[in-house]
């Protein structure tokens, strides 16, 4: 049994890096005949029109990626000024990441997770037909948007094991308390610190895992090959 569980790992190992490498071999013959042709063939009439964006860590992210991640709420763009380059810089932090990922391939997350994480997508619309839609615009499936939040997973497993940080203690709790009493205001009314301490912890460590990463992701960028052709003045 050990022996054939080592050999499936092996084998799941194995089938990661052929795919790995196959699509990044895909990535830059595509690239190449965008940055060579620079204008393909018309589209047929029911066919989306599509580009590539950028290449990162072996991935190509298209520009219906970066509308998938903003109409499904899976990227939040917040309040910047250009909502494609704020979604598409984390898609390209997403590759990179993701190829750091496959290398140490964390624990696969159990399906009633990746359930869960569908499910939040779908509470996002107001009805059922409002998410097919959103999701015919940009190309998406039910197939595809299931390995889209698989891998978010894995990330996030991935992080829980890299970036591992100390709790707060009971003063650092209190000062975070009293410094943000608007978080903690429901119906008007400050919740007691006891019915939110576990929010405050989760928080901070939150927070503190937030900064790591992103010490980790810039670093990740600086070593990287990354072709981004995003330009504001076509690209929204």
């Amino acid at each position: 049994m050990g022996g054939q569980r080592a050999e499936g790992r092996g084998q799941r190992a194995e089938g990661r890096g052929q795919i790995r490498e196959v699509r990044f071999q895909i990535g830059g013959l595509v690239l190449a005949a965008v940055l060579m042709a620079g204008v393909g063939l018309a589209p047929a009439a029911d066919e989306i029109i599509d580009r590539v964006l950028a290449v990162a860590g072996g991935y190509l992210i298209m520009h219906s990626d970066v509308m998938a991640a903003r109409d499904l709420g899976l990227v939040s763009p917040g309040n910047a000024s250009d909502p494609t380059r704020e979604v598409l810089s984390r898609l390209i932090d997403r590759a990179l990441v993701l190829a750091e990922v496959d290398r140490y391939a964390p624990p696969e997350p159990a399906a009633d997770l990746v359930d869960r994480a569908v499910q939040a997508v779908r509470d996002r619309f107001a009805t059922p037909q409002a998410m097919v839609l959103a999701m015919a615009r940009v190309g998406m499936d039910d197939t595809h948007l299931r390995e889209t939040l698989r891998q978010d997973l894995r990330i996030r497993a991935y992080y829980d094991q890299r970036f591992t940080v100390a709790p707060p203690g009971d003063e650092e709790l209190g000062r975070y308390y009293r410094e943000h009493p608007d978080t903690f205001t429901r119906n008007g009314a400050l919740a007691s610190f006891a019915d939110v301490r576990q929010d405050i912890i989760q928080t901070i460590l939150a927070d503190r895992r937030r900064t790591l990463a992103d010490e980790w992701i810039a670093g990740l960028r600086r070593r990287a090959d990354i072709v981004d052709r995003y330009s504001s003045s076509v690209g929204k």
